[in-house]
Formats: C-alpha cells, structure tokens, sequence
C-alpha cells in the first residue's frame, strides 16, 4: 500500500510556480507587444531606442527568465512521467538544466549588453 504524497514532494509548489511563470509570460509578452506596436517603425533604430529603456530591459529580461522556468518545470514532469531509468532522467535533468542557464545567460548579456548588444 502507497503513502500519501504529503508535504514538499507533493508538487504543488511547482505546479504554483509553473501558473505563476505563466502569467508573468502572458503579462509581460502583452506589455511588450503594446510597447512593439507603438513602435514608429520596425527598423534597426527604433529597436535600438525602444530598448535603450531599462523597463523594456527588465521586461523582456522577465520574460525569459519565466519561458525558462516554465521549460524547466514542463521539461522536469515529461522526463518523470516518461523517463523510468533514473541515470538517464538524472543526466537529462542536467542537460536541460545547463542549457536553460546558458540561455539565461545568453539573454541577460543581450539585453544588458552595451546598447543591449551582445557580440556573439
């Protein structure tokens, strides 16, 4: 006979931070789009000035930080369910994991790069 899940390992903690990372994408991709369509126009420079404000920055910032956890939780459930040699989940685990945090840090040299711009 199974235990009750109880506790830190019942998953509704990352099931609130999954919800949770997904109004934040939903608020902060509406905010961007607004600010995108008020745009004068889409050309190198209009971009350049719409993201030399920081709140442009911290939003879109926001706004992959929360992609990636969303990722992350969506990624960690399929290989749970899916998954069943633990070796293979837990080296899975971990590759996702180095690449989320890489794009993280792909993104915040972008977007808080000199002019935003980062030379890669």
């Amino acid at each position: 006979m199974r235990k009750p899940v109880t506790g830190s390992h019942s998953g509704t903690g990352w099931w609130l931070a999954q919800r949770f990372s997904a109004v934040v994408l939903l608020f902060t991709g509406l905010i961007l789009w607004l600010a995108f369509l008020q745009a004068p126009s889409l050309d190198y420079a209009s971009w350049n000035a719409l993201f030399e404000t920081n709140a442009i920055r911290l939003l879109v910032w926001l706004l992959v930080a929360s992609l990636c956890l969303h990722a992350w939780i969506g990624l960690r459930d399929v290989l749970m369910d899916y998954v069943k040699p633990l070796s293979l989940r837990l080296t899975l685990n971990l590759l996702f994991i180095l690449v989320l945090v890489l794009c993280m840090v792909w993104a915040t040299a972008i977007v808080w790069g000199a002019h935003g711009q980062a030379n890669f």
